[in-house]
């Protein structure tokens, strides 16, 4: 084995180590009551969403969270389908529903940044909860990230998930894929490193997207709204993922493989942003490629790529069963060996399309 390899694995073994012992930092929050309740609105970007909003409408509400304490405001970002009409039903039978309705392009800033923008700056709530028109949400899902937001004082990541109501292979590969992500981002989040999140599920202080000046920063990036929020208010004043099961977010799978390749290579592209942002996640980053590169090369050449996998799937294995426990889910070790043997291949191709910005998104 080669100088560079040892490094590789070296590395790549350090990062390991350090993310799952990070898993174990996390804790419930102490139970607190409060003499006031902060008001906390809801904000939602759709677009041609009328196959999932009418879903999520019904989720939110049955919130178990005092009505004249929340607003929901969806905004309607020039969709072609019939996504007005069921927002406006639903604004006319519900006094906290508001839309507002986006019918041009900006020329200031991409559309969900936009969008999200428009939504936050017409909130009256001291929280902002933020989640994705085509995900489901519990009950109590306000109610659970709002109080963290509120007993830790920081940004709050919260968990989401690809919905297990088809149990294809695909979409079995795809929830392995998304936990993975989720996983690795607690694992080093227990340490203090709040470098990204999902904007299907995050909450903070309207007043500290103000005061990080909002996605004026950021106003030409296609997406990374959520890794932005992250990194800019966690530095401010600092992140907690929390790990109620109340708070949990279902999300909808891709429902085709160019889908799916469009999806990852667009997170990817945010990666080469935190060379200097963030440079010890763009070294994890690396890392990984580099590992999955180096299993892909040695399998062309010949070489011990067997005992190079072998070892990526015993402790990936272990990152993943223990990020289940903590989130309090079974590992799929049909979909999740699919996952790991397909993971040379897809992480290099993915990570050189991301840096090459090459996907399509909606315009």
């Amino acid at each position: 084995m080669s100088l560079l390899m040892y490094i590789c694995v070296i590395a790549y073994v350090g990062f390991v180590l350090f993310m799952v012992s990070g898993l174990f930092k996390h804790t419930e929050l102490d139970v607190r009551s409060y003499d006031r309740l902060p008001n906390v609105s809801v904000v939602i970007a759709a677009r041609n969403e009328e196959d999932h909003i009418s879903n999520l409408i019904n989720d939110l509400i049955v919130q178990e969270y005092p009505l004249d304490k929340l607003e929901v405001i969806i905004v309607n970002d020039r969709s072609a389908d019939m996504t007005l009409s069921i927002l406006n039903e639903a604004s006319d039978n519900y006094a906290f529903i508001k839309i507002i309705s986006i019918d041009k392009l900006s020329k200031e800033m991409t559309p969900k940044k936009n969008a999200l923008s428009k939504g936050i700056k017409s909130a009256v709530g001291e929280i902002i909860v933020l989640t994705d028109a085509d995900c489901r949400v519990g009950k109590l899902w306000v109610s659970s990230m709002a109080y963290s937001v509120m007993n830790q004082n920081s940004i709050t990541i919260g968990f989401s998930e690809i919905s297990s109501e088809n149990n294809s292979l695909f979409n079995r590969y795809q929830r392995v894929d998304f936990l993975s992500i989720i996983i690795a981002n607690a694992g080093f989040s227990g340490w203090g490193f709040f470098w990204s999140g999902t904007g299907q599920n995050l909450a903070f202080h309207k007043s500290d997207f103000e005061k990080i000046g909002g996605f004026e920063k950021v106003s030409n990036r296609i997406s990374g709204d959520d890794m932005y929020l992250v990194q800019s208010i966690s530095k401010i004043k600092t992140g907690y993922v929390q790990i109620d099961p109340n708070s949990f977010v279902k999300t909808s799978p891709m429902d085709s493989l160019n889908s799916f390749f469009d999806q990852r290579v667009r997170w990817s592209s945010n990666a080469k942003l935190n060379f200097y942002n963030e440079p010890l996640f763009f070294s994890f980053l690396l890392i990984t490629l580099s590992y999955n590169l180096l299993i892909l090369i040695s399998f062309l050449i010949g070489s011990s790529w067997v005992g190079l996998i072998s070892f990526k799937l015993l402790l990936d294995g272990i990152i993943i069963f223990l990020g289940g426990k903590l989130f309090n889910r079974k590992m799929d070790l049909i979909a999740y060996c699919l996952w790991g043997i397909l993971q040379p291949i897809y992480i290099p191709i993915i990570g050189i399309w991301g840096i090459r910005g090459k996907f399509n998104w909606k315009p």
